[in-house]
């Protein structure tokens, strides 16, 4: 493992990233909700697919298809997360990031993200998924937490 000024420690080979493909995940995912800017974001998922493209190379073949799933989920979970506005959907910024994904190679063209409506789909289901988290952690807080939490609907 190499240390890496953003998450910590990455893999230098396929047998490194498969032992921990799922730690070095979660902190991405971590980190990109903190990254102050474009230049550190596209840092983040080139880190994210070349660590998942040295554990693709090690993981066995009854498990590729689920580890595809969950590799795209990420990715696509990391897409959605920039090309927003607060809690909606930026035309623009979905634009210039799909754009800027194509042409680095990490995207497809056919990504199921640059269909529009999926996008949107993907994206409602994200922005509500947080909302619903911060419920959750206003509702774990008691009445004070509840009624800040309710004073900033």
């Amino acid at each position: 493992m190499i240390e890496n000024e953003l998450i910590g420690p990455i893999p230098e080979n396929p047998a490194e990233a498969l032992a921990n493909w799922r730690p070095i995940r979660e902190r991405i995912h971590e980190r990109f909700g903190r990254a102050g800017s474009e230049q550190e974001r596209v840092a983040l998922l080139t880190l994210y697919c070349s660590t998942m493209n040295m554990a693709e190379k090690a993981i066995g073949p009854g498990e590729q298809e689920k580890f595809r799933e969950i590799r795209g989920h990420g990715y696509s979970l990391l897409v959605v997360r920039e090309c927003l506005n607060g809690d909606r959907l930026s035309a623009e910024k979905a634009r210039v990031v799909l754009a800027r994904e194509m042409e680095s190679g990490r995207m497809a063209r056919d990504h199921v993200l640059t269909n529009p409506r999926e996008l949107a789909r993907l994206s409602a289901e994200y922005i509500h998924t947080q909302q619903l988290l911060k419920q959750h952690e206003a509702e774990k807080g008691g009445w004070l937490a509840r009624l800040f939490s309710w004073l900033h609907r």
